[in-house]
C-alpha cells in the first residue's frame, strides 16, 4: 500500500535534494513494507518528467533523517548518471541475444537426438527446445554474460556511493548502511571469491572501505 508522505521537514529537504540534483519529482510515497517484513529500501520510478520515489516504512523507523537523505543520494546517483537506462538496454540487449542464439539452434535435429528427440518428422514442442536449448547450449554462454552483468552492477553502485560522497554526505550514507544491512540480516563480509560472482551489490565492508578512501582523498 502507498500513502503520500506527511508534510514536513523530511518530505521538504527531499524535494530540495531533487531540485539540487534536477530531479523531476512530482510524487513522495511511503510503502507499508513492515507488514511483510523489516527489510527497508527505497527506490525511484516513473518517466521523463513524472518521477516518484518510495520510502519503505522501515525505513524511515531504523535511520534518521540526514541517513535518508544519504541513501537517497545514493539512489539519485544512479539516475543522474544513466545508469537505470543503461541496465535496462543491457538487459533488453541479452534478452534479445539468448532468443536469437535460440532461434539459430530451433532445427537443430542433433541437439533433439542427443536428448532422445529421434523422430525428425515430429516437431519438439516450442517448450521443450526451449528447455533444453536455455539447461544446455545457452547454460555456459550465460554463465559469463551473468558475470559481466555482475561486475558492471557493483561497478555501478561504487559509483552511486562516490556520487552521495560527492554531495558531502559520506557519514551519513554509511551509517545508514550499516543500519540497513543489520536490520536486512545482510552479510557484512562474505567470500570475497563467492560475492565476487554472486552479489549485484557490493559487500558492505568493500563499500565502506571505498567510501572512506574516497573522505581521505577529500581532506
Amino acid at each position: 500500500k502507498y500513502e503520500k508522505l506527511p508534510e514536513g521537514s523530511l518530505k521538504d529537504q527531499i524535494y530540495a535534494l531533487a531540485g539540487r540534483l534536477e530531479f523531476p519529482l512530482t510524487k513522495l510515497f511511503v510503502m507499508d513494507g513492515s507488514k511483510r517484513s523489516s527489510h527497508s529500501n527505497a527506490f525511484m520510478f516513473g518517466f521523463f518528467k513524472n518521477k516518484r520515489i518510495v520510502l519503505y516504512d522501515t525505513l524511515m523507523q531504523q535511520v534518521h533523517v540526514d541517513e535518508i537523505l544519504a541513501i537517497l543520494g545514493h539512489e539519485l546517483g544512479h539516475w543522474k548518471m544513466g545508469h537505470t537506462v543503461t541496465n535496462f538496454v543491457i538487459s533488453q540487449l541479452y534478452m534479445g541475444a539468448s532468443f536469437f542464439a535460440f532461434s539459430l539452434c530451433y532445427n537443430s535435429h542433433e541437439l533433439y537426438r542427443a536428448f532422445g528427440f529421434d523422430d525428425e518428422t515430429r516437431s519438439v514442442p516450442t517448450i521443450i527446445a526451449l528447455l533444453l536449448f536455455f539447461s544446455t547450449v545457452w547454460e555456459p554462454i550465460d554463465k559469463a554474460l551473468s558475470y559481466a552483468m555482475t561486475v558492471h552492477s557493483r561497478k555501478c553502485e561504487f559509483e552511486a556511493d562516490e556520487f552521495s560522497v560527492n554531495l558531502g554526505m559520506s557519514q551519513k550514507l554509511q551509517s545508514g548502511l550499516c543500519k540497513i544491512h543489520l536490520e536486512n540480516l545482510g552479510a557484512m563480509c562474505p567470500d570475497p571469491w563467492y560475492s565476487t560472482y554472486h552479489y549485484s551489490h557490493p559487500p558492505l565492508v568493500e563499500r565502506l572501505s571505498a567510501m572512506m578512501r574516497l573522505d581521505k582523498k577529500t581532506k
